[in-house]
């Protein structure tokens, strides 16, 4: 990404107690910012996971050789840029909190000023005295009419740096591998018959490095070429989490609720009919239902929710229920896999997501 780029890393994911050197080893691999580290809230993605307090990250900074200063939401080089980076508009409150070199001020870390609320609304004779009424300037003057006409912005090496060097130092440090003959073979099996490759030539073919993998990209797309051809497709789609109430305690999840919690909800038949059908209304043709792992939700209820669609819109695709909602159903219910997947199309259901599949080694989904 050049060497401009800034690398974060949150330090609350690795060990950062003492006599630990795991923080101190992102430092040395080149991260340059920990993110957003708060003192009063926990981190609501990894809950289990406390932020180390800001004098023990200024410790195992400064102990790297490296200064811990707080910065603002957007980087001190753009701060310092102002527009087109900083909107003019909100350009007196950034520089309100800014320090001469982009970051917070120093006033405000030591306590020594607080920043005052600046008054928030359009200024006399309207936002036509703010910067040139442009608001957000466009990086490109013409990009709505026109497009973009080059690869990439004017100012791209004063963002990112000079891409050509990195270019090159990459192609410098490349290894070209040789296909050995196992590979070729693995690849001419794959060129025959991809879908029932021997366990030993799509091992070889997942691990391929140098010549062969660039054979395998291209024997990969040709194939897609083949079956799905170059036609890039979308769909109109509309999300109906109908549930977020939760007891699975995936530990990794920002949305599940449980029951007596404040944001917890559960939509009726009626709410959820009435958001497929606004989305129909407004041109989507799909939409796509899960939920959380409700206790006191039956299993039938998968049925009734595909029904209160396809009742409301007979025309709409309804893409929905993770793997893990089936396997619910299915015990719920009592039914086997196949039956209640029966039922589930006799009730509306269309196709069912992958979500909740991804990870497919047993023991990494009970760690999860």
């Amino acid at each position: 990404l050049g060497p401009k780029v800034r690398i974060q890393a949150p330090p609350n994911l690795v060990d950062s107690s003492e006599g630990s050197a795991e923080c101190a080893a992102l430092l040395g691999a080149g991260v340059d910012d920990w993110g957003g580290v708060s003192p009063l809230t926990p981190d609501h993605v990894n809950p289990e996971r406390p932020w180390p307090s800001l004098d023990r990250l200024r410790e195992i900074t400064t102990a790297a050789g490296f200064e811990l200063k707080a910065r603002l939401t957007a980087h001190p080089e753009y701060v310092l840029a102002g527009e087109p980076w900083i909107d003019p508009r909100i350009s007196t409150h950034v520089a309100a909190l800014a320090g001469p070199d982009g970051l917070v001020s120093d006033q405000i870390t030591q306590g020594t000023r607080r920043p005052v609320g600046l008054p928030w609304q359009e200024p006399d004779g309207g936002f036509a005295t703010v910067g040139e009424g442009k608001g957000r300037t466009d990086l490109h003057t013409a990009v709505d009419t026109e497009g973009r006409t080059n690869d990439r912005r004017s100012d791209f090496a004063d963002v990112y740096g000079d891409w050509e060097a990195v270019a090159e130092l990459a192609a410098s440090t490349a290894i070209g591998t040789p296909a050995t003959a196992d590979g070729l073979a693995a690849l001419r099996a794959a060129e025959k018959d991809p879908g029932n490759l021997a366990e030993e030539h799509a091992l070889t073919l997942m691990t391929a490095q140098g010549d062969l993998l660039a054979q395998v990209i291209r024997l990969a797309d040709d194939l897609r070429k083949e079956a799905v051809g170059e036609a890039v497709t979308y769909v109109v789609n509309r999300n109906i989490n109908f549930t977020n109430v939760c007891y699975v305690g995936c530990r990794f999840c920002a949305f599940a609720q449980r029951r007596t919690d404040t944001d917890a909800y559960s939509l009726s038949l009626d709410q959820v009919a009435d958001r497929a059908e606004e989305a129909w209304n407004l041109g989507a043709s799909e939409v796509c239902m899960q939920g959380g792992i409700d206790p006191e939700l039956p299993g039938t209820a998968y049925f009734d929710l595909a029904a209160a669609v396809k009742n409301r819109v007979p025309g709409m695709h309804v893409h929905a229920f993770s793997p893990m909602e089936i396997v619910n159903g299915s015990s719920r219910t009592g039914l086997s896999f196949e039956d209640f997947l029966i039922k589930a199309r006799e009730s509306g259901l269309d196709t069912i997501p992958g979500t909740a599949a991804e990870i497919l080694d047993d023991e990494v989904r009970w760690v999860l």
